[in-house]
């Protein structure tokens, strides 16, 4: 019979602790980086010229995406790894949508167009084939498995971006707290230890009566409060409610108010807060930082 002490486990934790501790001058380096270069720059960043002195996604950390229904905050992601994977690598667990409309709307804001010709095409083929990857699965995983997904795609294919879509399909107990906290917490450890950025989207309590000019913010995201306390960065998409009312009923706007805004409500190890406004074209379903442009400039 074999039998296991107590001293047993405290040898083996000693040991893999150990592993963890290292003498200070060995981040040194990193920190005159950081100091130099300022937070500014370090990180990969989003595809609009206003944002890229302002936010950036980082290795090692969590991103929570949020929205209410239908503001389109999967569409603002799609569109953010449409331009992550020019240089990086992005793998996109939806499982509220089929792997064949994901590409399809991807392809669509690449081309601009909602019909892109063959050309295209094979260009997206071809950067996809090495930047690009589908957790083909839909419906709702259990939570273990996203956390296999994400070592898989860390260790064997060397992913740096994992998106997520959405907490609710990732079999958490969406009435237990606890459940959320403790699956949020193994999202942002997976980060750090594959030094990996990871998106989450959630959704969003939409008050019951909103006024046109309700402004959501991270005390608005569904679920646990400890969602938002352990992700690094809070990024809410937010539809202008009031122009889209007006435009539903007929009423006159200015077109140079913007359609929406991306609302960063956090963010851990950056130094800016607050809003970004867009526009929104309806044929490439992009949101754009020039009125009247058709699409960003993505090749």
């Amino acid at each position: 019979m074999n039998i296991i002490k107590d001293e047993d486990f405290r040898d083996y934790i000693a040991q893999t602790q150990r592993q963890s501790i290292r003498p200070a001058s060995d981040f040194i380096d990193e920190a005159m980086e950081l100091l130099h270069n300022g937070v500014k720059n370090v990180g990969d960043a989003m595809p609009w010229e206003k944002t890229k002195d302002k936010f950036r996604f980082r290795k090692g950390e969590l991103t929570i995406w949020a929205g209410i229904n239908g503001n389109g905050k999967s569409l603002v992601m799609g569109q953010v790894a449409l331009w992550l994977i020019r240089h990086t690598s992005v793998l996109i667990a939806s499982m509220e949508m089929k792997p064949r409309t994901t590409i399809a709307r991807m392809m669509r804001q690449g081309s601009g167009s909602s019909k892109p010709d063959q050309e295209f095409a094979d260009m997206f083929k071809d950067i996809s084939d090495t930047n690009l990857w589908i957790y083909d699965q839909t419906g709702t995983v259990k939570p273990e498995k996203i956390i296999g997904m994400i070592h898989w795609a860390a260790q064997e294919k060397g992913v740096q971006h994992i998106m997520i879509d959405s907490l609710v399909k990732c079999g958490v107990n969406q009435e237990n707290n606890e459940s959320q906290k403790n699956f949020v917490d193994a999202l942002c450890w997976a980060a750090k230890h594959y030094d990996i950025h990871i998106h989450l989207v959630n959704h969003m309590r939409k008050p019951a009566g909103m006024a046109k000019d309700f402004v959501p913010d991270k005390f608005s995201v569904k679920g646990a409060g400890e969602i938002t306390d352990l992700a690094d960065n809070v990024l809410i998409v937010h539809r202008n409610q009031e122009k889209m009312e007006a435009i539903l009923n007929g009423d006159p706007v200015n077109k140079e108010d913007f359609d929406g805004y991306m609302i960063c409500s956090k963010q851990r190890n950056g130094e800016f807060e607050g809003k970004f406004g867009f526009w929104w074209n309806d044929e490439s379903q992009q949101w754009t930082d020039q009125l009247n442009a058709n699409k960003m400039d993505w090749l």
